[in-house]
């Protein structure tokens, strides 16, 4: 059986507003991890942050309160050697 996996993520524009966002996450108790950017989003800094689909809403409300120069909000699927990469909506 294939392994499968499903995370959020937020492109960035520069690395120092992906160091910045990540510490805000920190500080706001969110867990987070610096990843290398999908190959899917061939835009920006080459750095996001990865996290689980369940905090998407509330990490949202974080970026909202706090704009910082974002690619943007993406979700993806990975089975097996499969991405599916999709655009999340800020609403």
């Amino acid at each position: 059986m294939p392994t499968v996996e499903d995370f959020n993520f937020i492109s960035f524009s520069s690395r120092q507003h992906a160091l910045y966002f990540a510490q805000l996450l920190k500080n706001a108790g969110y867990s987070s991890q610096i990843i290398s950017t999908p190959k899917g989003v061939a835009l920006g800094c080459g750095l996001s942050l990865k996290f689980s689909p369940h905090l998407t809403g509330a990490i949202m409300e974080l970026y909202k309160r706090n704009p910082i120069p974002i690619i943007g909000f993406f979700s993806i699927r990975r089975v097996g050697g499969y991405s599916q990469l999709q655009r999340i909506p800020m609403v």
